[in-house]
């Protein structure tokens, strides 16, 4: 399956206090084929996840009085998405982030960077398709 085939209609839920990243974050995936929406901070992050029903949380690590360890560990105790595939997303050295994620049992880590040349919605995709269709890990 290509990356348009893997991304189409999935739910995408970027959390992220930078609005500028946030927002181009969601227009890269939308032209990927993602139902990609924006959350601003952390805080209601749980309760956005939830209504959207997202299929993979695209998450910010450095958030102010909140970061995205302690989100992290927020939806994996959380009633009905503790099993969204997260992703870890920074400036940070990817093998930091790759470190930190695998420490947090995020699904993976994607540098911001990765939305500059065109390789993040790869990552999220490898994503799905790793962990299968989240759809049916819902049933």
């Amino acid at each position: 399956m290509n990356t348009s085939e893997l991304l189409s209609g999935r739910r995408v839920l970027v959390i992220d206090d930078d609005v500028n990243f946030g927002e181009e974050a969601v227009c890269a995936l939308a032209r990927a084929g993602a139902a990609a929406r924006y959350h601003r901070g952390p805080f209601g992050s749980l309760h956005a996840i939830r209504e959207m029903r997202s299929d993979v949380v695209l998450l910010d690590v450095n958030m102010p009085r909140m970061d995205g360890a302690q989100i992290v560990r927020a939806i994996r105790t959380a009633d009905g998405i503790r099993d969204v595939r997260v992703l870890l997303c920074s400036n940070m050295d990817l093998r930091v982030l790759e470190r930190l994620a695998a420490t947090l049992k995020a699904h993976g880590a994607v540098p911001k960077a990765a939305f500059e040349d065109g390789t993040a919605t790869l990552a999220i995709a490898r994503v799905i398709e790793l962990h299968g269709d989240p759809e049916r890990a819902r049933k």
